[in-house]
């Protein structure tokens, strides 16, 4: 889990909570720390009950560099990524873990992941995933074939990758796109099993010049790396890139329809920007 100081504390807690009801138990709960937490954070970690190893950093490295060294830091295989704002479901340890054991040659697997602004007892959208190896590959030439968020990996085989590297915007995508360079490696399950927490930074975050420019070094890198085709990258430049130079308000409204389904999970997960 990346954890960064500013993190509020009702958002942490209930996200700790989350994993203290996985069973099986979490083995060990890592930390990588985003800079030096405070006290009230330090205070948390002390008192969630969870058998927490908190890997400290400097600060203002970036989220691939927090990642990947925090899961250098896994002693353990298999990993369950989880951000400090979001809230596992009781049986997603349980679903992931017995995916991975049962199918060697997945390195990662996630799920449709509901997305709330106050209580996910009221989700306002839900993001789709391809099932099945086939799909998601055909369908990872468009988009993120996998919800970060609900993501198991197995670790061995992400290291052997690369891990994951400073990409700003596209740590995931970029790791997907290098596994599946190896072979066929990724799939989905098609229940949520983590329920993400957004607001309105959330999209902002994926708008506007600066992340236009870091879209198109993480697709420059696609195409020098032979991790995408040509022709793909081409789409992408044009079907992505003009989004993110629309009005706040109207990308909001086109994020709203073919890049998310309704609470039910019944919209499509095809290749659209």
């Amino acid at each position: 889990m990346p954890l960064a100081p500013w993190e509020p504390e009702p958002v942490l807690r209930l996200a700790l909570e989350s994993l203290r009801r996985q069973v099986p138990a979490p083995a060990e709960v890592v930390i990588a720390c985003d800079g030096a937490l405070p006290e009230p954070l330090l205070a948390l970690l002390q008192a969630s009950g969870l058998p927490l190893r908190r890997v400290p950093g400097p600060g203002g490295e970036g989220v691939g560099p927090v990642l990947a060294r925090g899961l250098r830091a896994c002693s353990h295989e298999w990993v369950l990524r989880a951000d400090a704002d979001d809230i596992s479901r009781p049986q997603r340890a349980r679903r992931q873990l017995s995916q991975l054991l049962a199918r060697p040659e997945l390195a990662a697997m996630s799920a449709p992941l509901p997305e709330f602004i106050r209580s996910p007892e009221a989700p306002i959208a839900q993001r789709p995933v391809p099932l099945g190896p086939a799909l998601l590959r055909r369908r990872s030439r468009w988009r993120n074939p996998l919800n970060h968020p609900s993501v198991i990996l197995r670790r061995s085989r992400v290291l052997a990758a690369g891990n994951y590297r400073a990409m700003p915007g596209f740590e995931d995508y970029d790791l997907w796109l290098r596994l599946l360079r190896r072979g066929p490696c990724l799939d989905n399950l098609p229940e949520p099993l983590v329920d993400a927490r957004v607001g309105a930074a959330h999209l902002r975050r994926r708008h506007g010049l600066r992340y236009a420019a870091r879209e198109l070094c993480f697709l420059a890198t696609c195409l020098r790396e032979g991790l995408l085709p040509w022709w793909a990258v081409l789409a992408q430049v044009g079907l992505r890139l003009p989004l993110r130079l629309l009005p706040i308000a109207l990308l909001e409204r086109i994020m709203a329809g073919p890049l998310r389904s309704g609470p039910l999970g019944s919209g499509p997960a095809g290749p659209v920007p």
